[in-house]
């Protein structure tokens, strides 16, 4: 790719967002509070109107895109991310063609996505003449800003991009080439699914042993206990109290859980661990639980066990 400014934040830039979900929305908004020319687009009409009653301008299609410094990509599976990626380079290509000295449109991938497939899209932009780099977020929605973007990509890109995503970052660090921030992601998430798994063990353990769940979630997260991580902050804390509502849905943790074990079969390395959880996380699905909240696989254990891990009322 040419040479690009590499000034913090995206103020005097074009730039798409494709994917307007928990994140895509939250990440669009302070991309555009930066000073950048926003345009936007989701197939789902739902999320489109919730971008527009942000004050975002919302396009029909990715197509719309093709004149844009940079677009994001926010969005739900690999599939669905090489598709937007073909597309998005081609309309580029025909409308760069016969300019002079065109800048190439950077594809900024922030789905979870696998390595592999990581760098199939960055393939598919390449031979179109385009730059790709797959910078997937660390962090949960409510912490925008604070969010960590690993990135795999050479230095030059990986230096715009750190312009583009300023706004919803605490820190854009390169990992590598394009696939190792992919892999940076998916490792995390199977942390997450197995944190989130001995979780819900352990609510319907509290209760079986005569405890009541939520006064021992009150318990441990005061403790200063070294096993205490912010995921168990949040699910153990919303689960004895029955709020299942998604931050992040069961569905997508399994998909991404498939995806870590995959690299693992790959590599040839053991997940002894990871695969239990998965097997939970397979196991609501199956119990129609996959649009709720990852520590809905409590309800699963609660089925078999016949205990509710709820907060006991006194």
């Amino acid at each position: 790719m040419t040479a690009q400014t590499a000034e913090p934040g995206p103020a005097g830039l074009t730039v798409g967002v494709v994917g307007l979900g928990a994140m895509g929305l939250r990440l669009a908004t302070r991309i555009a509070g930066a000073g950048a020319t926003l345009r936007c687009v989701d197939p789902a009409p739902a999320a489109a109107a919730r971008a527009a009653e942000e004050g975002l301008t919302v396009v029909e299609d990715v197509r719309d895109l093709a004149s844009c410094d940079a677009v994001v990509l926010s969005l739900p599976t690999p599939d669905v991310v090489l598709d937007v990626v073909a597309r998005l380079a081609d309309a580029a290509q025909a409308a760069s063609a016969g300019a002079e000295a065109a800048r190439p449109l950077v594809v900024i991938d922030t789905s979870t996505i696998g390595p592999g497939d990581a760098r199939a899209a960055a393939r598919l932009a390449e031979e179109r003449g385009q730059a790709y780099a797959d910078a997937p977020i660390l962090g949960r929605p409510a912490s925008v800003g604070q969010w960590t973007f690993p990135v795999g990509g050479d230095e030059e890109t990986v230096a715009f991009v750190r312009r583009v995503l300023a706004p919803a970052a605490r820190a854009v660090e390169r990992v590598g080439p394009v696939g190792t921030a992919a892999a940076t992601k998916v490792l995390n998430n199977l942390m997450l699914g197995t944190i989130n798994a001995v979780t819900a063990e352990l609510l319907v353990l509290a209760e079986a042993a005569g405890l009541d769940p939520g006064r021992w979630v009150d318990l441990v997260v005061d403790s200063g206990a070294a096993s205490v991580s912010p995921l168990f902050r949040d699910v153990a804390a919303r689960a004895v109290d029955g709020d299942f509502e998604p931050t992040f849905t069961l569905q997508l943790l399994h998909k991404d859980n498939a995806l870590a074990l995959d690299l693992a079969d790959e590599l040839r390395v053991p997940m002894i661990t990871g695969r239990a959880a998965q097997q939970l996380t397979t196991m609501g699905l199956a119990a129609g639980h996959g649009a709720e909240d990852t520590i809905a696989v409590l309800k699963v254990l609660e089925s078999i066990t016949g205990r509710q891990a709820r907060r006991h009322v006194s």
